[in-house]
């Protein structure tokens, strides 16, 4: 049998372990040397399959310890946007789309659920775009932590994870929405309505801090329509 195939194996029979006992986080797994005898296949199999577990997330191993079930984080995710934009397999309107469909349903929750605590964060992020309109690279980390903290406050931890996970193509769609806005007054219409959904958020009204998010996204996709044409035509 291919050695990839035998890595499958192993990690199939991890997961199933995991499902069958319903384990959680932090339990632990059974050890490279008894997974390769249950198994019958060696110890450089099973520690390829528990290398690849491990950067998806699904385990953690430190050196000595029997591994256990992983924490659900970005990382995985983060390097799979990253290489899908970095090698033009998406768009960044294509990544706008995904964040508009994740990130207004976020207003909507963050709505009935953002504390004073986070208010207060968005008010001073929408601030921090206010003051750095002819300074791309601060306003883009304001809009960035505006955003990170709505996703938080929307109590969905899926929610968090994906968005921490498109951080930097994000980030890369941000730079090059500013560049292609026509003055500070544009700019500022960004942070106008970023204000909107702050103010949405602090009311209580769901509805209309999805609508606040959705017309945000609507203006950002067509800006970023206009930043894919621009890169085709090069």
């Amino acid at each position: 049998m291919r050695s990839d195939s035998l890595t499958i194996r192993v990690t199939d029979h991890i997961l199933e372990h995991i499902r069958n006992n319903r384990l959680s986080s932090g339990d632990a797994l059974p050890s490279e040397l008894k997974t390769s005898t249950e198994l019958g296949v060696s110890r450089g199999v099973v520690r390829e399959a528990f290398r690849a577990l491990e950067v998806a997330g699904v385990l953690e191993k430190e050196n000595g310890r029997s591994p256990k079930v992983g924490t659900l984080n970005s990382d995985f995710l983060t390097h799979l946007m990253v290489h899908a934009l970095s090698t033009k397999q998406v768009s960044l309107r294509q990544i706008i789309e995904v964040r508009a469909s994740i990130e207004v349903k976020a207003a909507s929750l963050a709505a009935g659920r953002a504390t004073a605590e986070e208010i207060v964060r968005l008010r001073s992020a929408v601030e921090g775009m206010r003051e750095s309109v002819e300074r791309f690279s601060a306003f883009v980390q304001h809009d960035l932590d505006f955003h990170q903290v709505i996703n938080g406050a929307a109590g969905n931890p899926l929610i968090e994870i994906i968005g921490s996970a498109m951080i930097e193509s994000i980030k890369e769609s941000m730079q090059a929405g500013l560049r292609q806005r026509r003055g500070p007054e544009d700019v500022l219409r960004v942070a106008a309505n970023h204000s909107a959904i702050v103010d949405a958020i602090e009311r209580g009204d769901p509805n209309q801090a999805g609508a606040a998010m959705r017309k945000h996204f609507d203006e950002t996709i067509e800006v970023m329509t206009q930043v894919d044409a621009g890169q085709i035509g090069r």
